[in-house]
């Protein structure tokens, strides 16, 4: 391990700094749409007529299904190795979003944005992103890899609510939700840096 100088303070090398840099770059994203879905809450409703009632529903049972996703993914990740959960997490977030603007009614947004979405989030979330970074980093700089990961999701919320603004303003909200997919998407390539050197007791049963 380098030692800490002025340009690399936490004396990490190149490939740790690119796994946090990959780690912050995916909760950026899923942080980022997650924060920014209320946003959508009026384009929805104007454009469906489901209602405030139906809506915040939906909402929260998002809320829900973000918090019980994490730990059921953690332990996918622990338990089978965290090749899958990256891949499963953006698939689902991805497939919410692009979905979401063919939600006529109330049970099909509990679907997207009730279940789909929230368990995408989930999966790409804090506990998920930085356990597997605190992984691959040395012991001593995990505290380091765990601040730079979570920074990456409050960077996500700075950006994409007004990036969700301006291209609600643009394009339209199907429009947005949409470039959300194909955001969701990206998290794929990102992952890829985590996914090296993945422990032989990861893959290994219990």
């Amino acid at each position: 391990m380098k030692s800490p100088t002025a340009e690399n303070p936490a004396g990490l090398d190149r490939r740790h700094l690119t796994i946090m840099v990959a780690g912050a770059a995916i909760l950026m994203i899923t942080m980022g749409m997650r924060q920014s879905l209320g946003l959508f809450i009026a384009p929805i409703i104007d454009s469906t007529h489901v209602g405030y009632a139906a809506m915040s529903f939906a909402l929260a049972i998002g809320q829900l299904t973000w918090g019980v996703a994490q730990p059921v993914f953690g332990a996918l990740a622990d338990r089978f190795g965290a090749r899958s959960v990256p891949l499963i997490g953006a698939l689902m977030l991805a497939s919410g979003s692009a979905l979401t603007p063919f939600a006529g009614n109330e049970f099909a947004l509990l679907g997207t944005v009730g279940v789909l979405t929230a368990a995408g989030a989930g999966a790409g979330s804090f506990s998920v992103i930085i356990g597997v970074v605190a992984q691959r980093v040395p012991a001593t700089q995990r505290s380091f890899a765990s601040g730079f990961v979570n920074a990456g999701g409050s960077l996500g919320q700075f950006v994409f609510a007004p990036l969700n603004q301006a291209l609600i303003s643009t394009i339209g909200w199907m429009g947005a939700m949409w470039s959300m997919a194909v955001a969701a998407l990206g998290t794929i390539p990102l992952a890829r840096p985590l996914l090296r050197c993945i422990r032989p007791r990861l893959l290994a049963g219990p």
